[in-house]
């Protein structure tokens, strides 16, 4: 008896664990789908301006696939569920009720759309069309200028400068975005891609190198000055890396700075940078 007693505990622990670590797969398994589904709906969760002469899909009645055509933009909620996106409307940009059955006007302001259905035959190896929708932004980088190019001063020939430095760009951003289904292989996914040009302001620091040849042979020595960076800059982003020209002064911060040839004198630079938001 005393044996059977022993064992009663043993056994009850091990269906708990068991237990326990079924409850603890289940939880995983449910997280982790819940995880994917948000991260493929993120993707594209915002809303953006559609370009026009596009067509949309929706399901009627039947179940039918059918097809309206855009005459203007016309701002939207997207969404990526599936590999299939999704386009619902916003009611204030649709154009008046055309009575033309063929395009999208208010009247159509409850339909949720979509985007290049899924075909009944998967093809072993096709591209659908380009989807474009577009926005713009304020936009904030953080950027870096790895190349300087100093103009003559004082009868001083140009200088190019690889000094230590970074600032933050501060601007208006206008992003073109492309969206297509890729069938291969009898699968779907989904291929997204953007692009963005913009403009603005930027401030920063930036090391400068402070030398007799900088100073018109005021200074004998050598050292590497902090100074204040500004200007103006032109980007073309990729997703969230950018790069750009720009056009800039420097201000010295130290008392050299009423000797120093450069001072707030211009500058043109290349910037590379990675978008904040």
């Amino acid at each position: 008896m005393g044996i059977l007693t022993s064992k009663a505990p043993i056994r009850s622990a091990g269906f708990y664990l068991i237990g326990l670590g079924g409850l603890l797969g289940l939880l995983t398994a449910g997280c982790t789908s819940s995880y994917h589904t948000r991260r493929s709906i993120q993707e594209l969760n915002q809303t953006f301006v559609v370009n026009k002469n596009q067509s949309l899909f929706y399901s009627d009645q039947l179940k039918h696939k059918q097809s309206k055509q855009l005459t203007r933009p016309v701002t939207a909620a997207l969404y990526l569920q599936q590999d299939t996106l999704f386009v619902e409307l916003v009611k204030a940009a649709l154009p008046a009720n055309d009575g033309r059955p063929e395009t999208i006007d208010i009247s159509d302001s409850t339909i949720v759309f979509f985007v290049n259905p899924r075909i009944g035959r998967t093809p072993v190896n096709k591209k659908s069309d380009w989807f474009r929708y577009h926005f713009t932004s304020f936009d904030t980088d953080l950027v870096t200028i790895p190349f300087k190019y100093r103009l003559s001063q004082q009868g001083n020939p140009p200088e190019l400068i690889t000094s230590a430095n970074a600032a933050v760009y501060l601007g208006f951003r206008y992003d073109q975005g492309f969206q297509r289904s890729v069938f291969y292989h009898h699968q779907q996914r989904s291929d997204i891609r953007s692009f963005s040009i913009g403009g603005g302001g930027l401030l920063g620091i930036t090391a400068a190198t402070v030398r007799p040849f900088s100073t018109g042979n005021q200074l004998q020595d050598e050292y590497e000055g902090a100074c204040l960076s500004y200007g103006v800059a032109a980007i073309f982003g990729y997703r969230a890396v950018s790069l750009g020209l720009a056009f800039g002064y420097d201000h010295l911060m130290d008392k050299n700075r009423k000797v120093w040839i450069y001072q707030d004198t211009p500058w043109l630079g290349i910037t590379i940078g990675l978008n904040l938001n």
